[in-house]
């Protein structure tokens, strides 16, 4: 029998709404190709999984219980696939109609290429983060100085993420965002599975990463467009989410570059992000200002810290259509 042309597996977590618009999405962006979708739930009490049961009868529902992390979800439905490309796919993303298909077209055109991902753009129709470098030492000494209007070779070299502008080549790149990374299936054999010690953030960029040493990177397809409500998902636990977002940059480091890296790293992120939150302190004449501020004064504190270990709020319905900030 012949296997489907595309497998699409989707991690959920308490965001049913976002879920229901982007499997409705999935139909017209497929069009002819030969697919199954997988959605793997990790404990959500929002009606999640009975919207999926009764909505979508003929997605393969994986219900895990609890909250296992977005490689260990994304592993228990990728060793179930059958395709000869996995799609890895968010659920705070809605795809036009014939993107997926254009987008394993963009792959089938470079078998030499263990994968490639869309221009992402937000709720607004425009582009937002696609695409960046692997993580480096130098990202977060300039990132204060990163947006100086020194030329777009000056921003691709300083910065750790990229926004494409359309009408940009396709071409290689370091790493496409995992909120829509297209795998093929000779990539995934010869590389593997995610790393589950990646419980949210970073394990799309190791596995790029890990791609690139065997010979397969992958591609940046700006042709492509795919909405991505971006950060969405995470608004569940913004807390959680920064601190988990650092923990998942320090494993990164300590894996690719060595204990001593993190430590290197700690000490430029204080640097940044202790300027930053200087910075909008000094300019706090608005409620974003203000926020911001907030923001970075947390993530500096967090370098003083030598052990960061999140833990998943439980979640809490607060109305209708509302997550907690």
């Amino acid at each position: 029998m012949k296997p489907p042309d595309l497998s699409i597996v989707i991690v959920n977590w308490n965001t049913c709404e976002l879920l229901r618009a982007c499997l409705a999405s999935l139909p017209a962006a497929t069009g002819e190709l030969d697919d199954e979708v997988f959605v793997v739930d990790n404990g959500s009490r929002d009606g999640s999984v009975a919207m999926v049961r009764e909505r979508f009868p003929q997605v393969r529902l994986i219900a895990a219980g609890a909250n296992l992390g977005f490689a260990r979800a994304n592993n228990l439905a990728l060793e179930r696939t059958t395709g000869r490309a996995v799609l890895l796919l968010n659920p705070d993303t809605v795809c036009p109609p014939g993107s997926l298909a254009q987008l394993l077209a963009a792959a089938d055109a470079h078998p030499d290429h263990g994968g490639c991902g869309p221009l992402l753009v937000g709720a607004d129709g425009e582009p937002t983060t696609s695409y960046g470098n692997f993580p480096a030492l130098r990202f977060p000494w300039l990132r204060p100085i990163a947006g100086l209007p020194l030329g777009r070779r000056w921003r691709q070299w300083s910065c750790f993420t990229h926004v494409p502008r359309r009408g940009e080549p396709d071409r290689t790149v370091a790493y496409v965002v995992g909120a829509c990374l297209l795998i093929t299936r000779a990539a995934l054999e010869r590389v593997g599975s995610l790393d589950e010690r990646f419980f949210l953030y970073f394990e799309e960029t190791d596995w790029c990463l890990r791609a690139r040493r065997a010979g397969l990177p992958v591609r940046l397809v700006t042709g492509v467009e795919v909405v991505h409500l971006e950060g969405r998902a995470a608004e569940l636990a913004s807390r959680f989410s920064l601190i988990q977002f650092h923990a998942s940059h320090r494993q990164f480091m300590a894996k690719h570059r060595g204990l001593h890296a993190v430590l290197h790293l700690r000490l430029a992120l204080l640097w940044a992000k202790g300027l930053q939150a200087v910075w909008h302190a000094l300019h706090c004449w608005s409620p974003r200002r203000r926020r911001l501020a907030r923001r970075y004064a947390f993530e500096a504190g967090l370098q003083l810290r030598a052990d960061l270990q999140p833990e998943p709020p439980d979640w809490r319905p607060t109305g209708p259509g509302i997550v907690p900030g």
